[in-house]
């Protein structure tokens, strides 16, 4: 049985996850538009319902757990009416050498010392996702009463596809994953770079449907089945949330069936700044300095998903004025940038065709999406020369590995020398939840790690898990950076074929090298992650060690 509203709204708005003033406001505008306040809550502060069921589990001081984890304890539930349990959705599940008892309701104190005397003896309280406990309650007795072969029910794949795009979007998910297995869909969102199930209930008639309207959006071929393809649509959620965004698509063939993997751009593009991603004060007035110069050469470097395409798109924003001409060429295009002229590559229009027509409408800015190949490498490393600033990304484990990268790529020693003006490597990290982190002193391994003495009383946070960050100990993500400043010293190291370890050694003693590492423990303690999440992004490496070398 499903709370009240009411009942979530008090839980929300006593454990910080909802403001009062901000309910008072959405409660006078639901009943003017005659919607749902649940709807326009989710919508204005972009949280799943399971958020308020995890306010109303910390509110009544019960554990709130992930029941996919869990068995279910077969012999406390053979105790308990098979009605009881489908009508109230109460399951007793294993918890170590006892058992719990997971409940959609904790004020239900009737329903609940019922339970407790048919099973014999109190079981501590826990909540979970409620949907997650009706689809396991429905599974768990469609498994036991089908003594035929069930019914095939109908299902709207419109209104499907629509709840799940909707909850991907209130969960602040990068990716939706739609996987065929023996049992029919499986579907995972990436939340914070981290998978996550999402709990649904069809079958394989149903996941064929939904894999067949998937590609109809995004123009692809649905007859075929054995072979992978790429493709993309826009979508727009209705109101409350009111929001459109582009989806890419690719699908592939496994031994069960097609999986397709949808990529969410562009949910975050209005508000995006450099100081939103991370980027700590020295580095950021750096950073604005070089592109805001006239000319030059900006690369961003990392693997796929560590943000490289979102800081560039910030950096555009923080110089787009009606002054400048900013030309990209993409693929797909992420993020809308008004006032520029954005152009998608394809099969008629590579990276390289697109740059030259670009240079022909007078462009102050360029900005290309990847350089992957000589062509694009050296158009772009030629624009820089001839009084352009591009800024574009390429796949390195470092900063300075990006040198060696072009040079591989088959561009002159001296023209990246004479045009680069900055380097930086990127991750990604998760951002501690300020609402319930917990303060300690770091260990002796720690301080040695954080680059402090061994007798220094150095304050660090560790993640907990309460409802604002929906019981994960982190909100959002933020990146780590190891940034590269190029000088005429630099540059003429670059430009007489300098090795990685020169670069780095001249790099480090001028001040103009910071490695990811160094960036890490700063945001360590500054609050605004871990240290696991740091070891778990980059790896130990600091100026002095380059020094000593």
């Amino acid at each position: 049985m499903a709370l009240k509203e009411e009942q979530l709204f008090e839980a929300g708005t006593q454990t910080g996850l909802v403001e009062t003033a901000i309910l008072d406001k959405l409660r006078a505008e639901a009943r003017r538009k005659r919607s749902s306040l649940l709807a326009m809550i989710l919508a204005h502060y972009r949280i799943p319902i399971s958020a308020l069921y995890r306010a109303v589990a910390e509110k009544s001081n019960v554990q709130f757990i992930d029941l996919s984890a869990y068995k279910i304890h077969d012999e406390l539930l053979k105790k308990i009416p098979s009605s009881l349990v489908k009508r109230k959705f109460l399951l007793p599940v294993v918890d170590g050498d006892g058992a719990i008892l997971v409940i959609p309701d904790p004020n239900d104190r009737a329903t609940i010392d019922s339970v407790q005397r048919l099973m014999g003896k109190p079981l501590p309280l826990a909540m979970t996702d409620l949907a997650l406990l009706e689809l396991t309650v429905s599974r768990l007795f469609s498994d036991k009463d089908a003594t035929t072969s069930p019914v095939e029910e109908e299902v709207d794949l419109v209104a499907l596809l629509d709840t799940i795009l909707r909850e991907a979007y209130l969960n602040k998910a990068s990716d939706v994953h739609f996987l065929t297995e023996e049992y029919g869909l499986r579907v995972r969102l990436r939340i914070d770079g981290k998978l996550r199930d999402y709990p649904i209930s069809a079958n394989l008639s149903v996941v064929a449907g939904l894999i067949s309207r998937i590609k109809v959006l995004s123009g692809l071929d649905i007859a075929e089945q054995r072979q992978a393809q790429d493709g993309g649509f826009g979508y727009h959620l209705v109101e409350p949330i009111d929001q459109e965004f582009n989806i890419r698509v690719a699908t592939a063939p496994t031994r069960l069936g097609e999986r397709i993997t949808m990529r969410l751009l562009g949910q975050e593009s209005g508000g995006l700044t450099l100081t939103d991603l991370g980027m700590l004060s020295d580095d950021l007035k750096r950073f604005k300095t070089a592109i805001e110069n006239p000319y030059g050469l900006i690369l961003l470097t990392g693997p796929t998903g560590s943000g490289k395409s979102t800081t560039l798109f910030a950096a555009l924003q923080e110089i787009n004025d009606p002054e400048v001409n900013i030309m990209t060429v993409e693929n797909p295009i992420e993020y809308v940038l008004p006032g520029a002229s954005q152009i998608q590559t394809g099969t008629k229009i590579s990276f390289a065709d697109a740059l030259r027509s670009l240079l022909r409408h007078d462009p102050d800015v360029l900005m290309v999406g990847e350089i992957r190949d000589f062509e694009t490498a050296d158009v772009s490393v030629k624009a820089a020369m001839t009084g352009h600033m591009v800024l574009s990304t390429l796949h390195t484990n470092n900063a300075v590995s990006a040198v060696t990268r072009l040079i591989d790529i088959g561009c002159e020693a001296f023209l990246i020398g004479s045009t680069m003006t900055a380097v930086i490597a990127q991750r990604l990290v998760r951002n501690l939840c300020t609402h319930c982190r917990h303060l300690r002193l770091a260990t002796e391994e720690e301080l040695h790690e954080l680059n402090a003495s061994a007798d220094e009383q150095l304050e660090i946070y560790d993640s907990v898990g309460c409802a604002v960050c929906q019981g994960r100990g982190f909100r959002g993500r933020l990146g780590l950076f190891e940034t590269l400043w190029f000088d005429e010293k630099l540059a003429r190291l670059v430009a007489n074929g300098a090795s990685e370890e020169e670069i780095e050694e001249a790099a480090s003693k001028s001040n103009n090298l910071k490695f990811m590492w160094e960036d890490g423990i700063e945001k360590v303690r500054k609050g605004l992650t871990t240290l696991n999440e740091v070891r778990g992004a980059t790896v130990y490496k600091t100026s002095e060690m380059v020094e000593v070398n």
